[in-house]
């Protein structure tokens, strides 16, 4: 799961202020809403030596007027694009640091520098509240390119203050990034040799759902399931291919 930083913090300080007739706008989950609060979550599972704990982390999810938008698992970007059905523009991801020392299961694996990962995004809506999401970055801490593409879709509303949003897409990843998440090497104290290759990295399914408390308070919660590609799923330390990831916590709406 990727960790908030002191310059998103700031924003999200700084959001009541700089907002400006955002309300419309489609944020980078599909909703409409900006919030900022706490959630209880799981961490993310095989790059990390399928270590499951319940943390909790901020929840926040804003975009400005001028197409800025930032989200608490550590995307930032900015919507270029002034053509209806069309999203385009830089994108910037953050991603953990991690350890072979972290955990047994880890040794004889690459470390991974937490860092700023650079690309952008292209959505293209194709009708109501249906959008295809894609996105490519460049991999600063394995020197490689990691991308995303998918689909997400607004249901009607189940009932009233209820909005619901589902997704699917793959995650996809090249040698270099591959390598430096799950390759395993026997010299360095692991249990076998392994090396992967460029390739399907996971195909995910996911559900978000907002409930409106008030006009300023609402819970927001979300679930993922996910299946490993090939790569990933026969790592030495990685023992289980599928896997559920959870989110829910209170947001203050504004």
């Amino acid at each position: 799961m990727n960790k908030l930083s002191p310059l998103l913090l700031l924003l999200a300080a700084c959001a009541p202020a700089l907002a400006e007739n955002t309300t419309e706008l489609m944020m980078p989950d599909g909703s409409k809403d900006m919030y900022a609060g706490l959630a209880f979550t799981t961490r993310s599972a095989a790059a990390e030596g399928e270590s499951r704990p319940v943390i909790l982390r901020p929840l926040l999810q804003v975009q400005w007027s001028n197409g800025i938008f930032v989200s608490a698992n550590g995307v930032a970007g900015m919507h270029l694009s002034e053509t209806a059905g069309v999203e385009y523009g830089p994108l910037i991801l953050a991603s953990d640091a991690r350890s072979p020392g972290d955990s047994w299961r880890l040794r004889g694996t690459h470390p991974v520098r937490g860092s700023l990962d650079a690309g952008g995004f292209f959505n293209y809506y194709l009708g109501g509240e249906t959008r295809v999401t894609s996105n490519l970055v460049y991999d600063t801490s394995a020197g490689g390119f990691r991308g995303q593409a998918g689909m997400q879709k607004t249901l009607p509303s189940p009932a009233p203050h209820h909005t619901v949003t589902l997704s699917a897409g793959v995650s996809l990843a090249s040698d270099a990034v591959m390598r430096e998440l799950y390759e395993v090497r026997t010299a360095a104290g692991g249990v076998r040799d392994y090396r992967p290759s460029a390739g399907l990295m996971s195909v995910s399914v996911g559900v978000n759902w907002n409930w409106a408390l008030s006009s300023k308070w609402l819970i927001n919660s979300s679930v993922t399931g996910a299946r490993l590609g090939n790569g990933p799923a026969e790592a030495p330390f990685v023992d289980r291919r599928n896997f559920i990831t959870w989110s829910s916590g209170l947001a203050y709406r504004f």
